[in-house]
């Protein structure tokens, strides 16, 4: 590196003026190593520096000129080095001066030499010599360079106000103040207001909850922008909260009473108190006026009578058909029926449970009787109650359907009904439906919960919707598409399967079952006819299916029929397309709605006809069945063999079902009494059994939350059970279950080692599924 320059030169061109009075040499810019020094001259005096103070103004210009000159002459100063052979300019660039220069050099280097002149008075009497690199003062007692001084001069403490002092030593300069460039803000924290907030919800795509998302994504494109947008509409009321006012009409004005006079012939007195409208014609004779008047008196009272009747009944035939009346008669009956029903509506809704932590709990599995629903008799006849439904949205609402229960009663009714109650009046229905034959099924939809389908003895299917006040049906159905004339024995709801891309949003259709083994599929159309067509029609089996072994006569018999009778019909709980059709062979048909000739699969589960199939809550794969072989039998999906077979008395067995709060508990009604099951506990008896009333108990269903047994009976009562005194419920369901089923077959072996092959058999993430 070689650099262009000569010191010297620096120090020669010094005005000579500031050579006699202080001789300062300073260093080239860039040269660290030489420090600076000042000398004063021997010759110079008091009085000399008196005069130098009054001359400060000159030095701040001599100095500014210095430095001037210096980057003047730095400016002509280059500095090559040699790189890979090549010369290459590494001068440095001049440094800008900054916003703070000049503030610096007016206020602060004035200030040191200043305080420099006064160091160097008062050690003029101490030592005449001085070193280059510190000088001593005669007061202070320290040393310190002006080096140091000028080292510790930062940023921060470069003082931009003039001080005190200064104003003392130079009272003629006065400095411009400085006006700083930035504004100064400060921000402080305020109350919070919230004009709006609207949450947003997300679901991962494959999940449970991502399923319901996208299905209430499609339902709202359908009823916004499909075929939904133009879909019939009814008025319909609900019950809200009314604030009853007063009119400015029903207010009475204050009556005033005075006493003041009056003439009032006999003549005005007999017309006021007899209440005659009609003057009497002119009296000829006394004896003929009357009679006269006796003769018209009686005419125009019986007339008078007659019209004022027919208004009368007129008005009242009105009155009962006005929705505002009945929706009137309905909520006064609610409140006066919450006078005697308080305890049971409570129980019903489980308001009070039981803790915990109780010092004292009793498992005896009791019942207590809450409600009993006894609807009026049409035509003084007695008939039975052949089904139940819970409306799956509001578990308040049951609907009860009236008529014939058993087909080889010898007394069938001639008449029918379906009543909607509710449990906030249990002495009166809200809805009735009559009809001129026996009602034998019914079932409310799940997907609409205002619809119920009724299935009745002759053969037809009516939709109604419990929510209007209209007693006519939504649709019916006809012969031309249903020619069957057997029983309706059971409905069910399906879920319409969505077929690739392409999606059907028109109302979910449904399944019925006659007697005679043919199964109907219904499709509510913009109709007032339901459109139907066979599903599936039953055919005998024959050899040897699957699951039990029942020994075969050994005399052949000849059936009178070909078709096996139907008694009940299930859906499977995750396939949507698969239903069960229960028959009195003691079979259960495997069908899909896709396959109208063939079945998927028939297991033998009785040695007689099969009542109920019902999955468990916590398993797709395990159900249970009962029938009239007494027994109530447990299988699991996989294995032909029953896993538990459950028998008390010998008996048929009406209906039978899984606890919806405990896994391992299973209700069963018989024609006397209600059993209650504990697999974990004891499979050889029931932990309870319960007598229900005097009359043949027909069909049962639990409530939605579980806690409360509903049973109707052949003489027209519907029965409302609270379960008391039951365990608590396990906090993990599938696990108990699991457990107790693994016990309770651990002596067969092979059995055993059929179940573990199947694995795990709950729904994923061991969840509730009804």
């Amino acid at each position: 590196m070689s650099i262009y320059s000569d010191r010297s030169t620096v120090v020669n061109t010094l005005p000579s003026s500031t050579r006699e009075t202080e001789r300062t040499t300073w260093p080239a810019l860039g040269d660290h190593k030489n420090k600076k020094s000042v000398h004063v001259a021997p010759s110079t005096s008091v009085d000399n520096l008196k005069t130098h103070k009054k001359k400060k103004p000159d030095h701040v210009h001599y100095y500014n000129q210095e430095i001037a000159s210096h980057l003047q002459y730095r400016s002509q100063i280059r500095v090559v080095e040699e790189v890979n052979g090549e010369e290459v300019d590494m001068t440095p660039k001049l440094i800008p001066t900054s916003l703070y220069a000049d503030q610096f050099l007016r206020f602060n280097l004035t200030f040191l030499h200043q305080m420099a002149n006064l160091l160097t008075l008062h050690s003029r009497g101490a030592s005449r010599s001085r070193t280059r690199s510190s000088m001593r003062t005669g007061n202070w007692g320290n040393k310190q360079s002006i080096d140091d001084l000028m080292n510790g001069i930062t940023y921060e403490t470069i003082n931009f106000d003039v001080p005190a002092i200064r104003d003392k030593i130079d009272k003629e300069y006065k400095p411009q103040p400085f006006n700083k460039s930035f504004v100064k803000v400060t921000l402080r924290k305020s109350d919070f207001f919230e004009l709006h907030s609207q949450g947003s919800t997300t679901a991962a795509k494959g999940t449970a909850e991502g399923d319901e998302v996208e299905k209430d994504n499609r339902v709202y494109e359908y009823l916004t922008a499909g075929k939904g947008k133009v879909r019939r509409r009814s008025e319909s009321q609900a019950q809200t909260d009314i604030l009853l006012t007063t009119s400015r009409a029903v207010n009475t004005i204050l009556v005033t009473q005075a006493t003041v006079s009056s003439y009032v012939s006999n003549f005005e007195m007999y017309d006021t108190v007899h209440n005659l409208h009609r003057k009497l014609s002119t009296m000829h004779s006394v004896d003929s006026i009357q009679v006269d008047a006796e003769a018209q008196t009686e005419i125009v009272d019986e007339e008078d009578d007659r019209a004022e009747r027919g208004k009368a009944k007129s008005e009242l035939e009105k009155l009962l058909g006005s929705p505002e009346f009945r929706n009137a008669v309905m909520f006064m009956g609610r409140t006066l029926s919450s006078n005697t029903n308080e305890g049971g509506m409570k129980r019903f809704r489980n308001f009070a449970k039981i803790d915990r932590s109780a010092p004292e709990v009793k498992y005896v599995y009791s019942m207590k009787l809450l409600f009993r629903l006894m609807p009026v008799p049409s035509r003084d006849e007695r008939k039975a109650v052949s089904d139940v439904s819970f409306c799956r949205s509001n578990g308040d609402i049951l609907a009860v359907a009236y008529g014939l229960y058993s087909f080889s009663s010898q007394q069938v009714p001639e008449s029918g009904s379906v009543f909607v109650w509710s449990i906030k009046n249990p002495g009166e229905p809200e809805r009735a439906y009559y009809y001129p034959i026996p009602v034998t099924a019914i079932c409310f939809s799940p997907f609409l919960p205002s619809l119920i389908a009724i299935g009745l003895y002759d053969g037809r299917v009516e939709v109604r919707d419990v929510s209007s006040h209209s007693n006519s049906p939504i649709a019916t159905s006809q012969r031309s598409t249903s020619p069957g004339c057997a029983p309706v024995v059971a409905i069910r709801w399906i879920k319409q399967v969505e077929e690739g891309d392409s999606l059907d949003f028109e109302i979910d259709p449904f399944l019925s079952l006659s007697q005679d083994g043919s199964v109907t599929r219904f499709r509510i159309i913009k109709s007032p006819f339901l459109l139907g067509f066979n599903q599936m029609t039953l055919e005998r089996v024959e050899g040897h299916p699957e699951g039990l072994t029942v020994p075969i006569p050994p005399l052949m018999t000849c059936e009178s029929n070909r078709h096996p009778q139907g008694l009940s019909l299930t859906t499977h709980p995750v396939q949507k397309d698969i239903y069960y059709v229960l028959t009195d062979e003691g079979c259960i048909h495997k069908c899909s709605i896709n396959y109208q000739h063939q079945y998927l699969e028939v297991l033998k589960c009785h040695d007689g006809g099969v009542s109920v199939m019902e999955f468990s809550p916590w398993s797709p794969k395990l159900f249970l069945t009962c029938g009239s072989d007494w027994y109530v039998r447990v299988w699991i999906d996989g294995i032909t063999r029953p896993l538990l077979e459950l028998m008390d008395e010998m008996t048929p067995v009406h209906w039978a079902s899984w606890s919806p709060t405990h896994s391992t508990i299973i209700v069963s009604v018989n024609r006397e009494t209600a059993d209650v099951w504990d697999i974990r506990r004891n499979i050889l008896q029931p932990m309870a059994k319960h007598e229900m009333d005097s009359s043949f108990n027909t069909v049962a269903q639990f409530s939605n939350c579980g806690r409360t047994l509903v049973v109707g009976n052949e003489r027209g009562n519907t029965l409302f059970q609270a379960l008391n005194d039951m365990p608590f419920e396990p906090h993990f369901q599938y696990d108990e279950l699991e457990k107790a089923i693994f016990k309770a077959i651990g002596n067969d072996h092979e059995l055993l080692m059929e179940l573990k092959s199947i694995g795990f058999f709950g729904y994923p993430d061991k969840t509730f599924v009804r």
